[in-house]
């Protein structure tokens, strides 16, 4: 009867531990395989200026070599840098994507008129590579209501790694005005799941 009882303790106890354990065992898979979400991305832009400038312009030296291979210009200067946040939610739990918008006013000191960078930005979970579409607009008049009226100076569609520059292009206001160029660099911020 004894040896019955301590039997029965034992599996008592065991049941229970073994129990235990699996349920840790499947919690610590849970958090292994449980995808991080992009919850904010920071998207630096600078706005270069292509003209016949001689001077190096300390604030793009880093990038100067690279635009000297996609473009065939003098010099270049910095116009603007910005610096636009994206929150991105998932539409639904089980979303495998998450997205957002954005848009962010440039007034550079020589134009008289803002520029204006829109973007779209959508990333699958537990990557940290985005894909935006962005587009740069010049502000031509207003309408009514103070609404800007907008011209498309820019539009394009990148996919970007976490902390990659891309130039994403240029374009030109007028045939009289210089040519702007477009470089984007993300920064992503993950998070687990809620």
């Amino acid at each position: 009867m004894i040896e019955s009882a301590k039997r029965g303790l034992r599996c008592g106890l065991i049941v229970p531990l073994a129990l235990g354990l699996l349920a840790n065992c499947a919690s610590a898979q849970e958090r292994e395989n449980s995808a991080q979400d992009v919850r904010n991305v920071q998207l630096v832009f600078d706005l270069v200026q292509a003209d016949g400038f001689k001077d190096e312009d300390p604030e793009i030296s880093d990038v100067v070599t690279e635009l000297r291979m996609l473009f065939n210009f003098r010099g270049y200067r910095l116009l603007s840098r910005s610096v636009l946040n994206v929150g991105l939610v998932r539409p639904h739990r089980t979303s495998p994507t998450v997205s957002g918008s954005g848009t962010q006013r440039i007034v550079a000191d020589d134009y008289k008129e803002p520029l204006t960078i829109s973007v779209e930005v959508s990333a699958r979970r537990s990557t940290r590579t985005i894909r935006a579409q962005v587009t740069l607009t010049e502000v031509i008049g207003w309408g009514g209501a103070g609404n800007a009226i907008t011209l498309p100076l820019l539009g394009t569609s990148v996919t970007i790694r976490d902390g990659q520059r891309v130039v994403l292009g240029s374009a030109r206001r007028s045939a009289e005005e210089p040519v702007l160029i477009l470089i984007v660099t993300p920064r992503i911020d993950l998070e687990g799941p809620e």
